[in-house]
């Protein structure tokens, strides 16, 4: 365990230093969060004056209003994908020139994620339909109930998490090879087939040491709280947790970025075998060890 931990260390150590040479690297997830808050809003709206109307509809009309609710989430999924698939591009693309030796502006950045455009699109599209699907499914569990709701939604949680791992790769794929959304989720899977391990270390690693971090801002929180409650009372309590969700937003899109840079790592390593810039010999070798036969 102390072992995993100090790996974690070290690859969250690197990347940050990465990240530090590209502080723009930063401004795309903000970005991102925002144009995603601002679309969620704008959908809220025929969402609020659909189910309005969703009550009371005769039984002959059932089905077209549930297939205008299919719709309206389809929509949701799509433009959610599609501003994090953009914005995910910005950021691959400028690890991708720091790691060649370049320096990406966010103009460079921009215009490229336009360029590709259509392969965003395609994968966005495969992306709203899977997620459409997951939500299906748990409509589908909800309607059946009891035992079964609960086989149907372990079976949506298997799938879905059986999702996010195998497209982990998928837009360092679209970024390096222009590559289309079927060919894209090949590539990732053989990248994962050669850094599966360490992978795992990452996404575990990374997470407890987010989780720490995470400890920190809940103490400064509680220390607000203890020291402005006795003066402001109930605005104490708003400005220590509108701290508080700041300081999680902000970590969050921080190591976002962080698991970015070392996934964008192991894809340059585990593809071309060359070292990226910031990184080391010995720990991207340690992502690629084989495992050993054990002979009788």
């Amino acid at each position: 365990m102390s072992n995993v931990f100090s790996r974690s260390w070290e690859i969250t150590k690197i990347s940050f230093r990465v990240m530090g040479k590209d502080k723009e690297l930063l401004i795309y997830p903000f970005l991102a969060a925002i144009f995603s808050m601002i679309f969620s809003v704008a959908i809220l709206v025929p969402s609020i004056f659909f189910s309005w109307f969703e009550t009371g509809i005769p039984e002959d009309m059932s089905a077209a209003f549930g297939l205008i609710e299919y719709l309206i989430v389809f929509a949701t999924y799509l433009g959610l994908a599609l501003i994090a698939t953009f914005f995910n591009v910005c950021v691959v693309y400028t690890i991708k020139t720091r790691f060649e030796g370049g320096n990406a502006t966010l103009g460079s950045s921009f215009k490229f994620a336009f360029s590709k455009f259509h392969l965003i699109i395609s994968w966005s599209l495969l992306s709203a339909t899977v997620g459409l699907l997951l939500y299906i499914l748990n409509v589908i569990a909800e309607k059946i109930g009891g035992i079964g709701e609960v086989i149907v939604k372990m079976i949506r949680g298997i799938i879905g998490m059986a999702w996010n791992i195998v497209t982990i790769f998928v837009i360092p794929g679209m970024v390096y090879y222009n590559l289309g959304p079927k060919a894209a989720i090949k590539k990732s899977v053989d990248t994962l087939g050669k850094t599966w391990g360490e992978s795992l270390v990452r996404h575990f690693g990374m997470g407890l040491i987010q989780f720490l971090i995470g400890l920190v801002g809940i103490g400064i929180g509680a220390l607000l709280l203890f020291l402005l409650y006795p003066i402001l009372e109930f605005i104490a309590i708003l400005i220590a947790v509108g701290v508080v969700v700041v300081y999680f937003i902000i970590l969050s899109l921080v190591f976002n970025v962080a698991n970015s840079v070392y996934n964008t790592s192991l894809f340059v390593y585990a593809d071309t075998g060359k070292i990226p810039e910031g990184f080391n010999q010995e720990l991207m070798s340690k992502a690629f060890k084989q495992k050993k036969v054990r002979t009788r």
